[in-house]
């Protein structure tokens, strides 16, 4: 998802003239209220113009989501510092709005929203059906290649990139759902329990001496003035607790560990 300041900056021609007034036509009438009509109104466009470059309603707002997509690559790519750790937490925050060192950003909503409402469409057009499905998969294609590239490091566990990628975008998924539908917003708080998670079974354990304070880590937020304090010596990795994605599962023994057999 991309953020407001792409949107409500300086178009650079006329086709993203019209996406920066689908943008504001979204925020104003949903959906259902859009109209070519009233996009041209928005981008004090003529209705013709549109029509030169999109057939129609629908193919503005696919195009959209592709403009999403493609805003927010941009940014992630000046965002990047080769670090996979903090590129971790940056491609995650991008997408919610949250910085992990100043917080949510509570402009950011009117952004989550609109990408809400296209994917919705989803469930009943095929075509946002296919285009959703593709740009899910570019995500997750993108997010896998920070992982890997911290497993290759050392910084990360022996996790299964691609797994471990759709899993995180998956509870991204339900935070930009609460935060849309709901009169408050959680972000704060999945994003601190979001990290918790990764310190304990993406990051790898450095010995004590090489490792920085776990709290100024990258994604650790601060709410309300009080750090969360979890015990960073708490075991990691375990299969037994949250989900844990291993790049190379071994097949379970459900032999008698006692049996010589």
């Amino acid at each position: 998802m991309a953020g407001d300041v792409a949107f409500g900056g300086e178009a650079a021609d006329t086709r993203e003239e019209i996406m920066h007034a689908t943008y504001a036509a979204l925020q104003k009438y949903g959906y259902a209220g859009i109209s070519i009509s009233r996009l041209a109104d928005e981008a004090d466009l003529s209705k013709s113009s549109f029509y030169h470059h999109f057939d129609g309603k629908d193919d503005i707002l696919l195009s959209f989501a592709d403009y999403m997509l493609e805003d927010f690559e941009r940014e992630m790519g000046t965002e990047s510092t080769g670090d996979p750790i903090k590129d971790l937490y940056t491609f995650l925050g991008l997408i919610i709005g949250v910085d992990p060192v100043a917080g949510v950003d509570p402009d950011y909503t009117g952004t989550l929203g609109a990408y809400l409402e296209l994917r919705s469409q989803a469930i009943h057009d095929p075509e946002f059906s296919e285009k959703f499905t593709e740009t899910s998969d570019r995500y997750a294609d993108s997010l896998a290649d920070i992982i890997e590239e911290g497993v290759e490091k050392g910084a990360f566990m022996e996790v299964d990139p691609q797994r471990t990628a759709e899993f995180l975008l998956t509870i991204i998924a339900g935070v930009i759902v609460e935060t849309t539908t709901r009169t408050d917003d959680i972000r704060d708080r999945i994003w601190e329990s979001l990290t918790e998670y990764i310190e304990a079974h993406v990051v790898k354990r450095q010995p004590e001496t090489d490792t920085p304070s776990w709290r100024n880590r990258p994604g650790r937020l601060t709410t309300g003035g009080a750090e969360n304090n979890a015990d960073p010596r708490l075991p990691t990795g375990s299969p037994g607790g949250p989900p844990f994605f291993p790049s190379n599962p071994t097949e379970k023994n459900l032999r008698d560990p006692d049996s010589d057999e």
